[in-house]
């Protein structure tokens, strides 16, 4: 499997599927099923940026294959309990139909993202990706393990919602350059920071929602950092 191929596709996977839909459109598509039109544009949205980050002619049979694939697994969704676990298995699919296609397709030109990997020991396409993951890819992840558990289900933690969204995403960000840098004492210094910001909190359904939001953001962003500085083990596993 070419490895700048598959990272080329998951990068146009996570930008389609996180970065070019919002909320809405995803409720409608939940709400009317197979009448949606944005689950027909979604797809052909996911099935063109494909195409993008791959532009070679012959690419585009399966782009259009990515695309209806990509539609079949979300009309399944629709119809299927929402949650954690929808979620899950819905990311999966999708990843193993882009596995599927890298193996499958055999590439002999240079793609575009080949030429933003300047260095040896960094890479940049990964770094762009773990930046995209940390922040709306994780922000949901996050969202539906919290409501999974029922943790701080207060008015409070509801009004601090987008807040902490924010802060997630900042907090992220820093870990990852962090671990690039590998300044692992600041990670240590933002957590004990944020924990000292909670200690003296006496809402105590709140204080276990932003500790439990914490640790997982953390986790996140820990493993994004490590796969950016892993990146020659990223290469191995999928040449």
């Amino acid at each position: 499997m070419n490895s700048c191929l598959f990272l080329s596709l998951l990068l146009a996977h996570v930008i389609g599927d996180f970065y070019l839909q919002n909320d809405k459109y995803c409720a409608q598509k939940e709400e009317r099923k197979l009448k949606s039109r944005f689950l027909y544009v979604h797809s052909l949205i996911i099935g063109g940026v494909s195409w993008i980050v791959v532009p070679i002619c012959d690419f585009g049979v399966y782009a259009l294959a990515i695309a209806f694939s990509h539609w079949v697994i979300d009309v399944i969704k629709t119809y299927s309990p929402q949650g954690l676990w929808n979620f899950v298995i819905d990311q999966i699919t999708h990843l193993s139909i882009l596995i599927i296609v890298a193996f499958s397709f055999d590439i002999t030109t240079e793609l575009p993202i080949q030429s933003m990997d300047c260095y040896e020991s960094f890479s940049m396409p990964l770094f762009l990706l773990a930046i995209l993951l940390c922040i709306n890819p994780a922000n949901i992840l996050i969202k539906l393990v919290l409501k999974k558990y029922q943790i701080g289900e207060t008015q409070s933690c509801e009004n601090i919602k987008n807040a902490g969204a924010l802060i997630g995403n900042l907090e992220r960000i820093l870990t990852i350059i962090f671990v690039i840098i590998g300044q692992y004492e600041a990670i240590g210094f933002i957590i004990a920071a944020k924990s000292i910001l909670r200690f003296k909190d006496t809402d105590t359904a709140k204080t276990e929602y932003v500790l439990a939001g914490t640790f997982l953001s953390f986790g996140i962003a820990l493993l994004s950092g490590l796969m950016v500085i892993s990146n020659f083990v990223f290469r191995i596993f999928v040449q």
